[in-house]
């Protein structure tokens, strides 16, 4: 299975810093950073926006190709619910999360698609961030549901702190921020041998007068064992606005029927997808 995505690796050259330009110091430890970030999630509040997306993929000849996703609506209530839907080559791509579950279904004229619906329980997921294209609980962290423990390690490059988590002597995670404000600029993925899997890249925080911080331009991007990328996708959100109170029930962030999806895969403890 195609795994997909999620966003940029490090500081990127050329990446707008804040203050002028000006090379702000990182933080001092660990503790430090995590207490930035404890901050910045108090301060999450829902919302709902419109989005501009766009699939890049290579086919079974290896030609790049782009598929516009039409009609895009997303909604986010912190920490856990999730909701995405568009309108890809006629048909649909959904995904999302709630407090127990986690889904995603497309129906597409696309190769290595078709008509399929992975789903599972929320926390498989948190154990397996290569395994499935446009992962939910990824996307919930590049919206700035960061978990950061005091085992990681702290160490500062270009004007960026990188928060690394190190399992038995091999990288698992690797976060990226803007020492000036904070902002995160990237999330890395890497599977047990270390190789890097899903990049999330993140920039252009919106600054709406509501107080609704997220970054505006996300790029998922996944390899393969390789290290070649073989699917991105880029989300342009706007018209960030508050989500209403009526809203944020059971029904937005229910995991949908199968509703004839001709492929149903469910996630196991081992990160693998079974077929229902």
């Amino acid at each position: 299975m195609t795994a997909v995505c999620l966003f940029a690796v490090g500081c990127q050259p050329g990446v707008k810093r804040s203050g002028g330009g000006i090379v702000c110091p990182g933080k001092a430890s660990i503790d430090e950073a995590i207490r930035v970030f404890s901050l910045q999630r108090q301060n999450l509040q829902p919302f709902q926006a419109g989005a501009d997306c766009t699939i890049t993929y290579r086919d079974e000849d290896g030609d790049q190709r782009q598929e516009p996703v039409r009609g895009a609506k997303m909604a986010f209530v912190p920490d856990t619910k999730i909701f995405f839907k568009g309108e890809l080559v006629f048909k649909e791509l959904r995904f999302g999360t709630n407090e127990t579950e986690f889904w995603f279904r497309i129906k597409a004229d696309l190769e290595d698609f078709g008509d399929s619906y992975w789903w599972g329980a929320r926390a498989d997921i948190k154990q397996c961030p290569q395994t499935l294209p446009v992962n939910p609980d990824n996307i919930a962290e590049a919206l700035g549901i960061v978990e950061v423990t005091p085992d990681w390690e702290l160490s500062n490059r270009d004007g960026c702190d990188l928060l690394t988590l190190v399992k038995d002597g091999r990288i698992r995670k690797r976060v990226s921020v803007n020492t000036c404000d904070y902002s995160i600029e990237a999330i890395d993925y890497f599977d047990a041998d270390g190789m890097k899997r899903v990049s999330v890249q993140l920039k252009d925080y919106s600054a709406e007068e509501n107080g609704i911080l997220v970054p505006t331009w996300i790029n998922v991007v996944s390899y393969d064992r390789m290290g070649q990328s073989d699917l991105a996708i880029l989300f342009e959100l706007q018209n960030i606005r508050s989500l209403p109170p009526e809203r944020i029930g059971k029904k937005l962030f229910a995991r949908p029927e199968r509703d004839g999806y001709e492929h149903l895969y469910r996630l196991n403890e081992n990160c693998e997808f079974i077929e229902e």
